[in-house]
């Protein structure tokens, strides 16, 4: 067990390894953070431009409506709409960060942990496995009274549903991408495993700062989550179980058991859970279950689970190829 625990940040995984040996470009660490913020800025507005053809047909269609019936009729979007909208518009940040890495770093996409082998079996285990997890944390806080369960809630709406997991699908993929991708990959080939998986946790409770309801042990969890994240990426050397496992845990906790996304609204969901009040600690309160307890335990235990685990093995022959 130890032996595997060592073995997490040395000697250098393969995947870092590989992203030592592909890239063209070294960065320090504050290079890193700034590209990665601006590859994100740089996302925000290719979204503007993904979005951009759907809200001119929604402008036409209420125009020629209100044309029709001679009625005033205001364009706008929706509470879920606009969330479904945004969702899917931050594949923009996926593809701007795969070209950048791509074409500027002129390393393989492998070595952001695109790799073929096992793709499909590691993604729908991190389906299973982020299920798994939320679900153990809404047990946690329905069985000490933390959390009330307030019945099914879906209503027939199928449409908006698939929407939504596509959506987070998405979403999830992109954050992935940014920090365990590349801002893990860059600074972990430069300055080790362990920096590399620190820095890019940080920056990820720090992209969580401005969200409602934020709180110290919120932000604890938004880290503890990007470790458990960057654990499994050095585990496997490969990044589709934590893009799976970041999808299906924003989905499962808004959308399937009803309770806010950190801090956010949520739209459409099958079931729905009410936080009690006096138990913020457990249950998140207003952050959502992010913000409790009962989320640091399930964490906490998740990443043991991970560091115990034998490391997968990359096949550096292909890599090699590859990168000639």
């Amino acid at each position: 067990m130890l032996k595997n625990i060592k073995k997490t940040f040395s000697p250098m995984p393969d995947i870092l390894r590989e992203a030592q040996q592909g890239t063209q470009m070294r960065h320090n660490t504050f290079v890193i953070g700034l590209i990665a913020f601006g590859i994100m800025l740089a996302a925000i507005f290719s979204s503007g431009i993904v979005a951009m053809p759907y809200m001119m047909v929604k402008a036409f269609l209420a125009g020629f409506q209100s044309a029709a019936t001679g009625e005033e009729i205001n364009f706008d979007l929706k509470g879920e709409e606009s969330m479904i909208l945004q969702l899917f518009a931050t594949g923009a940040a996926t593809v701007v960060m795969l070209l950048y890495v791509k074409f500027a770093e002129k390393r393989p996409l492998r070595t952001m942990g695109f790799v073929k082998k096992r793709a499909v079996t590691d993604y729908l285990l991190g389906m299973v496995i982020a299920f798994v997890m939320f679900s153990a944390c809404i047990g946690m806080c329905v069985a000490t009274g933390a959390m009330e369960f307030n019945g099914y809630v879906l209503n027939g709406r199928y449409i908006s549903l698939a929407l939504l997991f596509v959506g987070f699908i998405i979403q999830g993929m992109s954050e992935e991408v940014i920090c365990r991708g590349f801002m893990m990959t860059s600074l972990g080939s430069k300055a080790g495993a362990f920096a590399g998986m620190l820095f890019n946790s940080l920056v990820f409770g720090a992209l969580h700062l401005n969200n409602a309801g934020i709180a110290p042990l919120a932000e604890v969890n938004l880290i503890l989550f990007g470790v458990f994240m960057s654990v499994m990426v050095l585990k496997l050397n490969s990044i589709w179980m934590v893009c799976a496992i970041h999808s299906i845990w924003n989905f499962v906790q808004g959308n399937f058991y009803g309770v806010l996304v950190s801090g956010s609204g949520f739209g459409s969901s099958v079931f729905s859970f009410k936080s009690v009040e006096g138990f913020e600690f457990i249950n998140g309160g207003s952050f959502g279950m992010e913000g409790g307890i009962a989320t640091t335990i399930v964490l906490a235990v998740a990443i043991i689970i991970t560091l115990c685990i034998k490391p997968r093995s990359s096949d550096m022959q292909e890599v090699q190829t590859s990168v000639a």
